[in-house]
C-alpha cells in the first residue's frame, strides 16, 4: 500500500491565473510580466501565514494589504481600497474554479485502485480551505478524516509533524508516501525532512534548490504524465 498526499493550491487547481486577473480586472489595465507579479505576490503572502492559520487576522484583510504591495512594488496605479476590491474580485473568480478534467481522471484512478491511499496537506485557515474542500468536490476521492489544514492543526508547513498526522492516518512509513505540492518551501521541504517521496510543480521556474525533489515539474500536462507513470509504478 502506498500513499499519495496532495496540496490544493495551484496544485488540485490553478490559482494564479485567477490571482492576476483579478488585480487587471479592479485596475483596468494588463499586467506587463504575469510571472513577477506572482512571484511578489505569494512572497507576500508568506510574511503573514501563522497568523492568518491561526485565525487571528481575516483572508479578505490580508490578502488586499498582498495586493496593495504588489501594486506599490510593480509601481501599478492604485488608491487605497483598491487591494480588498482585488481580494473580492479574486474570491468572486475562484468560486468558479474546478478540478481540470485530466486531473479527475487520475483521482478516479487513484481512488478505484486499492493499493493506493489518497490524503491532503492544505496550508490556510481552517473555514476558507474547507470551503475550496466542497467547491473542488475533494470528497469524492479524500475521506474527510485524510485531509488536514493547518489552520485547524494549530501547525504551519513545512513542519515534519504535520507529515506524522498524515502517516498516522494512512498508516504507512514515510518511504512509502509521495507528496504533490507547487510550493517548494512548505510542501516539499517537510516533506524531505520526512522521509517522504516528493514531486514539486515548479510553476514559477525558481531556481533549483540544493536539496532535490525526487521529481519536478513545470506545468499541469506535466504533472499528469508523472501522476500516470507513478501510478503504474505504484500499483
Amino acid at each position: 500500500m502506498k500513499g499519495i498526499v496532495f496540496d490544493i493550491d495551484d496544485t488540485l487547481y490553478v490559482r494564479q491565473d485567477m490571482i492576476v486577473a483579478a488585480a487587471e480586472d479592479v485596475l483596468g489595465i494588463k499586467v506587463i510580466d504575469p510571472k513577477e507579479f506572482i512571484d511578489i505576490y505569494y512572497a507576500k503572502s508568506d510574511i503573514n501565514m501563522d497568523a492568518l492559520e491561526a485565525g487571528k487576522i481575516k483572508t479578505r484583510d490580508i490578502n488586499g494589504w498582498r495586493y496593495e504591495e504588489t501594486f506599490r512594488i510593480l509601481g501599478l496605479p492604485f488608491v487605497p481600497g483598491d487591494g480588498v476590491l482585488t481580494a473580492d474580485k479574486y474570491l468572486e473568480l475562484q468560486s468558479h474554479m474546478s478540478i481540470s478534467e485530466d486531473m479527475v481522471k487520475v483521482l478516479d484512478a487513484f481512488k478505484a485502485d486499492p493499493a493506493i491511499k489518497l490524503a491532503v496537506l492544505t496550508s490556510g485557515k481552517s473555514s476558507h480551505q474547507w470551503n475550496k474542500v466542497d467547491m473542488l468536490g475533494l470528497l469524492n476521492w479524500f475521506d474527510r478524516d485524510k485531509i488536514i489544514v493547518t489552520g485547524d492543526a494549530g501547525i504551519s508547513k513545512p513542519d515534519v509533524r504535520l507529515c506524522r498526522m498524515i502517516e498516522e492516518r494512512l498508516d504507512l512509513d514515510p518511504k512509502d508516501i509521495w507528496m504533490i505540492g507547487d510550493s517548494y518551501r512548505h510542501d516539499i521541504t517537510g516533506a524531505i525532512e520526512s522521509g517522504w517521496h516528493c514531486i514539486w510543480i515548479n510553476r514559477r521556474g525558481i531556481g533549483s534548490p540544493e536539496i532535490k525533489s525526487d521529481i519536478e515539474v513545470a506545468t499541469d500536462e506535466e504533472l499528469i504524465k508523472v501522476l500516470k507513470e507513478l501510478h503504474k509504478s505504484l500499483s
